[in-house]
């Protein structure tokens, strides 16, 4: 096992690209002449948003668990998020792979579409309305724009990938059939969740949290409770079990350097915070994840949201 997540700051394998705000990637996955399957392994992208339009072929995918995928499907993948695949030889698909920041731009104006794609998705039950060919369909546009040099260029990917965003967006909520907060209050909680993504464990109390957004604490903890139906402090307890979770899974840090990396002042404070949290100590966690029985069930921590998808049983 390795000793860390592997970190890629642009595509996978690439650790010396220069992201910038407008960092773009558009690639093709191909049939490939090989008897074996192949993938990639466990990894993240901390400033990355990616799209996976799998259209045929085996594949499965790895995140809180293994989830075998049945094509076509797409597979929505926030930045900051530990995930892998593995492909049949005939697995054909595209991807595609924008800054965070881009994404931020693309959609400042409408933060409800923002809350839903900082979630894992896998779509694969389509509609009349938005059919796979369809996203597909911008995806080729895109990137046809991006190694195109004709005038308008900017406005012609801006346009596509509103559209391409405004279509997932109406699949996630036909899928759920979920009303969505007040786009005011779902812009703060965006930005609570950078928030959380930049600060220590503990480092803050809700109320200063709630202070730099410019709103009581009262008023963040609805927000929380509309959108994610948890409090302020539940949000900010599961995003650092999230975090202990990768470490214990994907890497072999010792507790003790885990609780460092996650900035807990002492290996003991971390201990007490995981067993409150998963019912487990970090150690025990790690035991049984690697058990014939996998991962423990009750005590699994809060992770991404899979939306539109049949769990292995």
């Amino acid at each position: 096992m390795a000793s860390h997540i592997a970190r890629y700051n642009g595509i996978y394998g690439d650790s010396k690209a220069q992201i910038s705000h407008d960092y773009l990637q558009s690639q093709l996955i191909v049939p490939r002449q090989r008897l074996t399957d192949w993938g990639l392994k466990p990894h993240l992208h901390e400033n990355l948003f990616q799209l996976f339009f799998l259209e045929a072929g085996r594949a499965s995918f790895e995140a809180t668990e293994l989830v075998e995928l049945t094509t076509p499907c797409l597979v929505i993948i926030p930045a900051n998020t530990v995930h892998g695949f593995t492909f049949s030889p005939q697995v054909k698909g595209r991807t595609l792979t924008l800054a965070e920041a881009l994404l931020d731009t693309i959609l400042q104006a409408t933060p409800g579409v923002l809350v839903e794609l900082n979630s894992v998705h896998i779509l694969s039950d389509f509609n009349s309305e938005v059919g796979f060919a369809d996203l597909l369909s911008l995806e080729q546009q895109i990137h046809e724009e991006i190694y195109s040099e004709l005038p308008g260029k900017q406005l012609a990917l801006n346009g596509y990938f509103k559209l391409l965003f405004v279509k997932i967006f109406r699949l996630l909520h036909h899928n759920r059939r979920k009303e969505e907060s007040p786009n005011r209050a779902l812009h703060y909680f965006r930005e609570f969740q950078k928030a959380i993504e930049r600060t220590a464990p503990f480092e803050k109390k809700i109320s200063q949290f709630a202070q730099e957004l410019k709103i009581t604490q009262v008023h963040l903890n609805r927000i929380c409770q509309a959108v994610k139906g948890k409090t302020a402090q539940q949000i900010v307890q599961a995003h650092t079990i999230r975090k202990a979770h990768n470490y214990l899974l994907y890497t072999s840090l010792s507790v003790a350097e885990i609780a460092y990396e996650l900035q807990f002042v002492d290996p003991g404070y971390f201990t007490r915070f995981f067993r409150k949290q998963t019912g487990l100590s970090p150690g025990a966690y790690r035991a049984k994840a690697y058990r014939p029985d996998g991962p423990p069930k009750t005590a699994r921590p809060e992770l991404p949201e899979w939306k539109n998808v049949t769990l292995p049983s």
